[in-house]
C-alpha cells in the first residue's frame, strides 16, 4: 500500500468488504451516455476497482484507461477490457505518483475522491485538473453521507466549489437530482469542465 492511501484497498477487495460497489451501471452513468453528454473519447477512470462502467465505455468504443492501486482490481479490469478493445488498458498505480502519456478528453471519478482522505483531496483536484486537455470533462459523483469521517468522505458541495474552484473549472447552472447509492447514500452527479 502506497503512502498516499489511507485504506489498503486489496485487502477489502479480499476480503468482501466493499460495500462502495454497485451491483450494476450507475444510474448518472447511464443518464450521461443516454443524453451524449458522455460520447466516445479518450477517457480515464481514476480509482475504478472493480466498476462495470469501464467495460461499458469500452464496449461503447471508448479510449479507456484505467488506474488502479489494488491489485486484483486492475487484475479483473484487464481481463475484461482486453475481451473487449485490445487498446482499453488498466493499470496498477498509485495516483499521486502517476503521469499519462498525454491529456485525456475526459475522466470519469465515480468513487475515487471520495476514498480519499480530505487532507489529499487539494493535490488529487490539482492532478485530475493536469490530467485534463483544457475543456476536457470530469463527470464526478460527489458522495454525501452527511456524517464526520469515511471513507467514504463526505463530499458536501459547497467544499467541492471551493476544491473545484471556476477560475479552473466551469460548472453547470444547475446540478442534477442527486442518485440513490445501494448503501444507503446518495452521490451528486456533476460535469464539470476544464478551463
Amino acid at each position: 500500500m502506497s503512502s498516499t492511501q489511507a485504506v489498503d484497498w486489496e485487502s477489502r477487495y479480499c476480503e468482501g468488504t466493499t460495500g462502495w460497489e454497485r451491483p450494476a451501471l450507475n444510474p448518472a452513468f447511464l443518464s450521461w451516455r443516454a443524453s451524449g453528454e458522455l460520447a466516445p473519447c479518450r477517457i480515464m477512470v481514476p480509482g475504478g476497482g472493480r466498476s462495470l462502467e469501464p467495460s461499458a465505455l469500452a464496449e461503447a468504443k471508448f479510449s479507456v484507461t484505467v488506474v488502479d492501486a489494488a491489485p486484483s482490481a486492475v487484475a479483473l479490469q484487464q481481463t475484461r477490457l482486453q475481451q473487449i478493445d485490445a487498446s482499453a488498458r488498466a493499470q496498477l498505480a498509485d495516483l499521486f505518483a502517476w503521469e499519462p502519456d498525454a491529456p485525456f478528453d475526459a475522466i470519469y471519478d465515480q468513487t475515487c475522491l471520495c476514498a480519499l482522505p480530505p487532507a489529499l483531496w487539494s493535490d488529487y483536484a490539482s492532478r485530475l485538473y493536469r490530467w485534463l486537455r483544457p475543456d476536457g470533462s470530469l463527470f464526478v459523483l460527489f458522495m454525501q453521507t452527511g456524517v464526520a469521517g469515511g471513507p467514504p468522505f463526505n463530499c458536501d458541495v459547497n467544499a467541492m466549489r471551493t476544491l473545484f474552484p471556476p477560475t479552473a473549472w466551469s460548472w453547470p447552472a444547475t446540478l442534477p437530482e442527486p442518485v440513490h447509492h445501494p448503501s444507503g447514500r446518495s452521490e451528486q452527479p456533476a460535469i464539470l469542465r476544464r478551463r
